[in-house]
């Protein structure tokens, strides 16, 4: 819009001159560039409404510090191609609540569906939303453009990288027994509600363990073994609360961290609950690891949270929320870095020397 107000004031200067100095080649320039003015707007205001703009993310996980694609979707309606156009985007952090502007400049788009790539780095982990809001389109000279307001967003999560740390388990982790939905796929146990496998029957079972019915029917002597329940030992609590001013180089640490516990604690075949109070839902949230889905799962709803301040007691909260459920060992790592283990404080992390320290960590559960 400002190219047509600088272009209208050239114009009249361009008039004004013509008068002020009897100039008739400064009256020709005078109607040269109302007329150029005039087909420059209404070719403008056709182009705005032929055209749609959308951005998006071809791939939805990123690596911090590695060149990322980001995608410009325009869709040209019209018969004539478009010459050139630009893209106001904001790039958002919602865990660190950090946002860049930027342009992203286009070349010529034809008639159908133009998609044009630009590399994008992430600097820090965290969940990325890039919200498309405005378009500039020029006309054919390039010299003039109009702005349309857009409305389209993508979205992009960069997972913090995990180191592998020592947890030794012991043998009351191991075979912690208690109420879970999931169930061992390897053992048995004494959950009715759930049946792990049918076998023949062997010297030294119950017999009220022997399957009657299918017994009957196949004219053999079957017995029924129930399934064992795989419950979490470790409840792992995730005590991020606000901070005035959220530092890129600690947020990112905190975020290792955390990943790398719950990543080695998967590792090493002990499920547990990774849990936060989220200040969206206003609740304590938790998430089951004990796989490699769960823990992205876990990682990519946890980078989705905002992190308001809250007086809450996180423990409270979690225990009365989920009352009657055991557990056997309590991790809490909170915004400082601090990591406990039953209540106490058993490492604490700087900005400098933190990988290091983190590397010789020894989890005993």
């Amino acid at each position: 819009m400002w190219s047509i107000i600088t272009g209208i004031v050239l114009t009249g200067t361009a008039f004004y001159v013509s008068v002020l100095y009897k100039s008739s080649s400064m009256v020709v320039l005078g109607y040269a560039g109302a007329a150029l003015l005039v087909m420059a707007c209404v070719f403008l205001v056709w182009r705005v409404r032929t055209i749609a703009c959308s951005v998006t993310f071809p791939i939805a996980i990123a690596e911090c510090t590695k060149p990322l694609t980001v995608r410009i979707v325009l869709e040209n309606r019209s018969f004539l191609p478009c010459q050139r156009f630009q893209c106001r985007v904001e790039l958002g952090n919602r865990f660190l609540k950090k946002k860049k502007k930027r342009w992203l400049r286009g070349g010529m788009a034809e008639s159908g569906t133009n998609s044009f790539d630009y590399p994008l780095i992430m600097e820090d982990y965290g969940s990325y939303e890039l919200l498309l809001k405005k378009v500039r389109v020029y006309d054919l000279t390039g010299l003039f453009y109009m702005q349309k307001t857009v409305k389209s967003s993508g979205f992009v999560q960069v997972l913090p990288n995990m180191q592998e740390i020592g947890v030794h388990l012991t043998e009351a982790v191991k075979n912690f027994i208690g109420e879970a939905d999931i169930y061992d796929e390897h053992r048995a146990g004494d959950d009715h509600s759930e049946l792990f496998q049918v076998r023949p029957f062997q010297n030294g079972d119950k017999i009220q363990s022997v399957h009657w019915k299918l017994s009957a029917r196949l004219d053999d002597l079957l017995v029924r073994e129930d399934s064992l329940p795989k419950a979490c030992p470790v409840v792992f609590l995730l005590r991020y609360v606000k901070e005035k001013q959220r530092k890129a180089e600690k947020v990112n640490a905190y975020l290792v961290i955390l990943a790398s516990i719950s990543f080695s604690l998967m590792d090493s075949g002990c499920p547990h609950y990774a849990a936060w109070y989220s200040s969206s839902r206003q609740d304590v949230v938790r998430v089951r690891v004990d796989n490699e889905e769960s823990l992205y799962q876990f990682l990519s709803c946890y980078l989705e949270e905002t992190f308001e301040s809250s007086k809450t007691d996180l423990l409270e909260a979690y225990e009365e929320k989920y009352r009657g459920e055991h557990y056997l060992h309590l991790l809490e790592l909170d915004e400082q870095l601090r990591l406990y283990k039953n209540r106490e404080q058993i490492a604490a992390y700087h900005i400098q020397g933190w990988q290091e320290k983190l590397n010789g960590l020894e989890l005993v559960l």
